[in-house]
């Protein structure tokens, strides 16, 4: 089974072990809830159906980047938005 590995504080470890604790979840229950909640389940796709599925989930990006609405933010931006955000 493959494995994600991914640097985070201390800090930020006891936060999501208490929030998941919190949420009756073990902390990989929680994050993957987070990160992976609303994607559609690709085990009973096929390829053909996957590749639907993705591009209709890039389609509004590419429309955004084709009429030119880029954010503004730096990449370090975006990330302490989305963990501001998350309550991280």
């Amino acid at each position: 089974m493959p494995r994600l590995s991914i640097d985070i504080t201390p800090e930020e470890h006891q936060k999501l072990k208490a929030i998941a604790a919190l949420k009756g979840e073990s902390i990989k229950e929680y994050v993957l809830k987070r990160t992976l909640g609303d994607a559609p389940a690709l085990d009973d796709m096929s390829e053909d159906e996957a590749v639907v599925a993705l591009a209709d989930f890039l389609r509004p990006r590419i429309e955004q980047a084709r009429l030119g609405e880029f954010s503004k933010k730096s990449m370090a931006d975006i990330r302490h938005d989305a963990r501001k955000q998350a309550g991280l």
